[in-house]
């Protein structure tokens, strides 16, 4: 193949009378090749080689059909189109994936770094799943992250209500083993009481004698001014962008709240943070807490129960297996609002726990609560053998004090 300034110099030694082999002899081409372009009266076209297929070329369909979803974020689908036999980097998704996206426009701020076990905080994100029957049914989840390592703790409910709340704070100091000395709050409903207040009348009365319990000092974000938490604001981005998109069917509260642990243990708190530039589980080593107190401020909601004669309780319109031994006393129920039930006896003692029914009219049962129980619908066997009964011990005969006198003065004469 040659080019076409070769191919207008062939034509014109051509024209100026050189032969086939002297214009051969000075292009340094075969005399074929040269008798080829000078019968040709068309220019030498050139085709463009086609670029090799791209790795991503299989599985582009089903990232456009992911960000439809509203899956954007590219570590979330790397990690699916792998399984999926993708065998590229992780930048030719991005590539791809860019022009697609929706371009965010954000002001400017100052980032505020606390120093550690300084400060926590806390925020409610808001989910929807989809029920059996079509209709959407709404989970709120409650964030608390530590504002020096960025250690995150995430717990789905059912509402936020000031009980809910409450537990999820006691729940979360458990999981951090320990406490901040402040944790940073907007102006929620069961918090701040008023938010053109000042002082302790701003607060919500029971969460104000929460935090004196445990020994923190809420603050309030100034109104108008979200950025003033943004680290856990990003916190719940991160989690409905990296977490939710990862969630395709989930049978109930509790095996999502076993889902996001798992999720906490093994991405969130183990990745580098984009931000620090550190594994959030090894900064929160430096995290100076301080001890919390273990006993539960507020039973989060309660119903007393009689247990009934085949060792079920009903609460909400379904049924819970209890321990055969309680039968016909009372308990307590605890509900948890994040997909679990306590079990506790009257004495306040812990019994044992359910999975919550996310439906109606269900029952739910655990093997060992029937385990040693005789049925009392067995026939009683009568006797095969007649009784012994021991042998009586002799009878002693009692006399008057005045016989053996009267004895003992016939003897004297």
């Amino acid at each position: 193949m040659i080019d076409r300034e070769g191919f207008f110099m062939i034509r014109d030694m051509r024209a100026r009378g050189m032969s086939i082999k002297q214009i051969a002899e000075a292009m340094d081409m075969d005399r074929k090749t040269v008798s080829k372009w000078i019968k040709s009266g068309e220019l030498p076209q050139y085709k463009r080689k086609e670029p090799p297929k791209s790795k991503l070329e299989d599985h582009k369909k089903y990232v456009l059909s992911r960000m439809a979803e509203g899956c954007l974020n590219a570590t979330v689908i790397f990690e699916e189109i792998v399984e999926r036999g993708y065998s590229g980097q992780i930048t030719i998704l991005r590539d791809f994936m860019k022009p697609h996206r929706k371009t965010h426009s954000s002001n400017a701020s100052i980032r505020y770094e606390t120093p550690p076990g300084k400060q926590a905080q806390v925020d409610w994100g808001e989910f929807k799943v989809r029920l059996p029957d079509g209709r959407q049914k709404k989970l709120h989840a409650f964030v608390m992250l530590l504002g020096h390592s960025r250690y995150k703790y995430v717990e789905f409910t059912e509402d936020e209500k000031i009980e809910t709340l409450l537990g999820c704070h006691e729940r979360a100091f458990r999981f951090f083993g320990g406490i901040t000395e402040t944790i940073l709050y907007d102006n929620m409903r069961t918090v701040v009481k008023h938010s053109h207040e000042s002082g302790q009348n701003k607060w919500n009365d029971t969460f104000l004698r929460f935090a004196q319990f445990q020994g923190f000092n809420p603050i309030r974000c100034r109104p108008y001014n979200p950025r003033g938490k943004g680290k856990v604001e990003n916190g719940v981005k991160y989690l409905r962008r990296n977490f939710w998109p990862r969630v395709t069917t989930v049978r109930s509260i509790s095996e999502l709240n076993e889902k996001v642990r798992d999720w906490l243990d093994t991405k969130c708190n183990v990745r580098v943070h984009k931000t620090t530039h550190e594994i959030p589980a090894e900064a929160f080593l430096r995290e100076s807490l301080k001890p919390f107190r273990e006993e539960s401020f507020l039973n989060s909601h309660i119903a007393s129960r009689k247990v009934m004669n085949d060792c079920m309780v009903q609460y909400e319109t379904n049924l819970y297996s209890v321990p055969y031994q309680f039968v016909g006393k009372r308990i307590a129920i605890k509900d948890l609002k994040n997909g679990t039930l306590e079990l506790y006896d009257e004495k306040g003692m812990y019994i044992d726990c359910h999975e919550k029914s996310t439906g109606r009219h269900q029952l739910r049962r655990k093997k060992k609560h029937f385990e040693g129980l005789v049925s009392r619908n067995h026939a009683v066997k009568a006797p095969t053998a007649p009784l012994m009964i021991p042998e009586a011990s002799p009878k002693v005969y009692q006399r008057p004090l005045e016989i053996y006198d009267r004895l003992l003065a016939e003897v004297a004469e």
